[in-house]
């Protein structure tokens, strides 16, 4: 078994080990994205086709050597070759007037007759090649360019992995704490219906009063048991994403709190880095360098070739010295030309051909760096709306939170009504909620930049 198929083995058990660790211990983010990294099938056919990109290199490599090749054969004849008419020189001989005994013995049956029933012939043969016009060298910059395309789509996808999993892991965090807010929802308007019953029993209240509390509490409760749900499924999500059983239990860090810094930075980039860094522009930069190696490889065919040739070829019978049935050989050494001369054109057009392929190349790449430039704008754009949206929703929730306590104030001296006491809790519902979203869109469009200014985030 291969090395890096052994280690990639035990990597991945220890993170399922670590799963149902997680039932006790919560998981964070860097280690999800970790499984996912060991686990995530798409990254195992990216794996494969690195090595796959590998044995082409090394194949490349060795046009650059001597073939040696070995031919043979045996082949069994029915007649051997005679090369004489023997009947027919004994009739001439006869009509000299030589008796025919004495004809017999002068010319025997077998005069001239060569024994050709088994026949056996073999070479030993070497070619070098001298100069094939740059063929050689243009097959092997199409294979190490594929190779590191090859590496460059490898990363492309454990960052499409990585993006995959921190959505999967954030949306559990939103849904997560969305519950929890939901049970606060419903115990506050559980206390809401105690006061209301209270009151009921004192004759400050009516029955209408208390209807109305009890629509509200059922909203509530449906509201509780879709944010269940969606929990459910997005945390079988996010196992299926990090390589768990999907009913696996676990729960995550930052379900209880997302932490954001009272300090929002923005990263510090230039263009000219952010280009260098982007993966997907590195692999166009591999998918430029494969149409300039095929340019090469299409002139090569309008150039002439030369190469060494040698060999050892060896029969039985032969004739190096008379007709024998031993084996025997000889050596060849000589070199081979090619010159093309007259094809009509198609060797040129494809040159011509394959210099398009490159010119698309090079202008697909400056699309690319346009939408990059976009897209770190777009991102940095997202970032400064999000961290302004939350510092909103956290001076809104402060607002909420102290408007909900002067309505129960108010409520409970006969100032404020019913109903609004249940829009100063829906207010502050929704402020939470709100403000948990936003926490989350921080997080969210740091991580989304950074990985628009081409930093990795594992």
């Amino acid at each position: 078994m291969d090395r890096r198929y052994f280690i990639r083995t035990i990597v991945g058990v220890l993170c399922v080990l670590s799963a149902f660790v997680a039932i006790s211990q919560p998981m964070s983010l860097d280690s999800c994205r970790r499984c996912a990294l060991q686990q995530n099938k798409s990254l195992l056919i990216a794996d494969e086709l690195v090595r796959q990109s590998g044995y082409l290199v090394k194949a490349a490599r060795g046009a650059y050597a001597p073939n040696i090749d070995f031919t043979g054969g045996y082949f069994y004849n029915q007649k051997a070759l005679q090369l004489v008419d023997v009947d027919h020189i004994r009739s001439l001989v006869s009509s000299l007037g030589v008796p025919s005994s004495i004809t017999s013995a002068l010319i025997p049956d077998d005069l001239f007759r060569l024994d050709t029933h088994h026949v056996v012939a073999g070479a030993v043969s070497v070619v070098q090649p001298i100069f094939m016009g740059g063929k050689i060298i243009a097959a092997n910059a199409i294979a190490d360019n594929v190779e590191k395309l090859s590496l460059s789509q490898r990363r492309l996808a454990a960052d499409e992995v990585i993006t995959a999993v921190d959505e999967a892991y954030w949306l559990v965090v939103s849904l997560a704490r969305k519950l929890n807010l939901a049970y606060s929802y419903v115990e506050l308007i559980d206390t809401l219906r105690s006061n209301v019953s209270d009151m009921i029993n004192e004759g400050v209240a009516t029955r209408m009063d208390e209807l109305t509390v009890e629509v509200a509490r059922n909203e509530a409760q449906v509201q509780l048991v879709q944010a269940r749900n969606g929990l459910s499924l997005s945390r079988m999500l996010l196992a299926q994403l990090c390589g768990m059983p999907i009913d696996t239990v676990f729960t995550l860090q930052d379900e209880v709190s997302v932490v954001i810094s009272d300090t929002f930075p923005l990263l510090v980039y230039g263009m000219d880095g952010v280009y260098a860094r982007r993966e997907e522009l590195r692999s166009m930069e591999y998918l430029i360098n494969i149409a300039q190696a095929q340019q090469h490889l299409a002139l090569s065919e309008m150039l002439p070739s030369l190469a060494l040739v040698g060999a050892y070829t060896f029969n039985t019978p032969n004739l190096y010295n008379g007709f024998k049935t031993s084996v025997d050989g000889t050596f060849r050494v000589g070199v081979l030309l090619r010159v093309p001369l007259i094809h009509w054109g198609t060797d040129y057009y494809r040159y011509k051909a394959s210099r398009g392929a490159t010119v698309v190349a090079r202008l697909e790449k400056d699309v690319a760096m346009e939408r990059v430039e976009l897209q770190v704008n777009s991102c940095r754009y997202k970032y400064v709306e999000a961290v302004q949206t939350y510092k909103m929703t956290a001076h809104n929730v402060e607002q909420a939170q102290q408007n909900l306590d002067n309505a129960r104030l108010a409520y409970s001296e006969g100032v404020y009504t019913l109903v609004e006491v249940m829009t100063a809790q829906t207010a502050w519902y929704q402020a939470q909620s709100m403000y948990l979203d936003a926490g989350i869109a921080v997080a969210v469009a740091r991580d989304n930049y950074t990985r628009a200014v081409g930093f990795n985030l594992y």
